[in-house]
């Protein structure tokens, strides 16, 4: 629905006021505030209509307006005015990447602070990873008779380890052999091409290339396992959780525990950024916020995910445009320091 020209103003600058205030917008507020050439009177059969069509809302303990996840909706897609960051701000964020060097955990952890600082809320970055997972070595040793410790190293330098029971006793000479038939038969392959493979090897051999292709293709399907998180202190306090109990709410949402099934970052689509509000989250502990979702990296090849978290009274048009910022930022990190992954191995 297409709002008409004056209340799609009062909308934007009821979300203004709003996210600036933290306080429900009064009629008579609006036209100080913003020196509106209408009467009070006015203002408020306007406010009413747009409450009406469920653009704001009117809280019971107060006479004010407040914006509705439709409104902050409407706002997002119609009226907002995304501005670019200011290049003294680029500058100096590209300043703090570069010193950084080619630590990645180093970018993850920068771009979780640079973000959460510049929009005042909590921010999650999650480590690059490839697309497929793809191994880069297997190592086997022996722990008691028929037991050994699988180690799974993938490229980018992914690890996995779990312990892996032999049908029959097994020597570490043995163990060893079996190992560097792998790394030479499935070096630089993914869990799909590793099941495709025509490579022939021993029952022994097939046992433990089997539970490989299982960790590659597990975690290929765990979304992201590893997330540097900031500002969790600065969103705590924001009014909106002044009570003890929407506090521990919040912090429920960001627990790492709760991470991958509360922030879709896995789900997020391959460009652009991803505005989520209120009761469009798919879970019900999210209904009280917005998420701001960016990937970041090369189509196919190495990168993450990054994300704001924080009341759906959020500063839409900064956030997005940090994010975006940043989401680039990192994927020009990538491609700098990074090739692409090796090309799959035939047979």
């Amino acid at each position: 629905m297409s709002l008409t020209e004056r209340r799609a103003r009062l909308l934007s600058l009821i979300i203004s006021e709003y996210v600036d205030s933290a306080t429900p917008v009064g009629s008579e507020a609006m036209v100080r505030r913003f020196e509106l050439p209408f009467s009070s009177a006015t203002i408020r059969n306007e406010m009413a209509r747009l409450e009406e069509e469920g653009y704001i809302s009117h809280p019971h303990t107060s006479a004010g307006r407040v914006p509705s996840d439709k409104g902050y909706r409407y706002y997002v897609e119609a009226l907002m005015e995304e501005r670019d960051l200011p290049s003294q701000t680029k500058q100096t964020i590209r300043h703090q990447f570069h010193q950084a060097g080619r630590e990645e955990d180093e970018w993850v952890h920068l771009a979780a602070a640079v973000l959460a600082r510049a929009v005042e809320n909590a921010a999650v970055v999650t480590m690059p990873r490839t697309a497929e997972s793809r191994l880069k070595r297997v190592e086997l040793v022996s722990i008691q008779d028929t037991s050994a410790l699988l180690v799974v190293v993938m490229q980018q330098a992914r690890v996995k380890q779990q312990v892996l029971i032999f049908p029959e006793p097994m020597e570490q000479d043995l163990l060893t052999a079996i190992s560097n038939h792998l790394n030479h038969a499935f070096g630089g392959l993914s869990a799909i091409e590793i099941s495709r493979s025509q490579v022939q090897l021993t029952q022994l051999e097939w046992h433990v290339a089997n539970a490989v292709r299982e960790v590659l293709a597990s975690t290929d399907q765990g979304g992201f396992d590893e997330a540097a998180m900031e500002g969790v202190r600065t969103v705590l306090q924001k009014p909106e959780f002044a009570t003890s109990e929407k506090m521990l709410n919040l912090l429920d949402v960001l627990e790492r525990r709760n991470l991958p099934k509360i922030i879709p970052l896995a789900e997020a689509p391959g460009e652009g950024v991803t505005v989520m509000i209120g009761a469009e989250n798919e879970q019900d502990a999210m209904h009280d916020y917005s998420l701001v979702i960016s990937r970041y990296g090369t189509p196919g090849g190495i990168g993450g995910a990054m994300a704001v978290v924080g009341p759906t009274r959020m500063h839409y048009p900064r956030t997005i445009s940090t994010v975006r910022f940043l989401s680039q930022l990192m994927g020009e990190m990538l491609s700098t320091f990074y090739d692409e992954p090796p090309a799959a191995k035939d047979g």
